[in-house]
């Protein structure tokens, strides 16, 4: 594996479960989404999303996905659970797909969506995202943890999304 590999791997921490997400530990975006760099050649620097990375690692490399989009089923920013299975929770899409399923999910009108579905402005999920990898990093992995945060129960968190 190379290093690069590496590095991504260890800043992830995995959910005991057979549907647990894989959450992010590493450096966290104002929006609330993981970040990773990497080298695409000697000397230079890219910044990729957690999540397309680890879409990469599955899909032949950032290149062969470089016009789809990166969809989260399980709602949560810093989970980057790609695999080719069914198990995945982070799958390629096209634009129009992901379009729809944040229509589907609430989150396409901000003003119905706070009033009614709790939504959080991306402006609030960079904290709340740091709050639950922070979490993660001190107790370990916890479902019911990651759970309440994902749900604004715990530490006075509003929901990530």
């Amino acid at each position: 594996m190379s290093n690069e590999r590496n590095r991504f791997w260890d800043k992830v921490i995995k959910g005991p479960g057979p549907s647990d997400c894989w959450i992010w530990t590493g450096a966290i975006g104002d929006d609330g989404y993981g970040r990773f760099w990497t080298t695409p050649e000697v000397g230079k620097q890219k910044m990729i999303r957690a999540h397309r990375y680890a879409l990469g690692l599955v899909h032949g490399g950032l290149d062969a996905i470089a016009d789809l989009e990166a969809c989260h089923v399980c709602d949560n920013p810093i989970c980057v659970r790609a695999e080719a299975g069914s198990s995945t929770h982070v799958l390629l899409g096209t634009r129009e797909a992901n379009m729809t399923d944040r229509a589907t999910r609430g989150r396409h009108n901000l003003q119905f969506a706070a009033e009614f579905f709790r939504y959080q402005p991306p402006s609030q999920r960079g904290p709340r995202s740091r709050a639950l990898r922070d979490l993660i990093r001190e107790q370990g992995y916890d479902r019911q943890a990651i759970k309440a945060m994902m749900l604004g129960l715990s530490r006075g968190q509003g929901t990530l999304f």
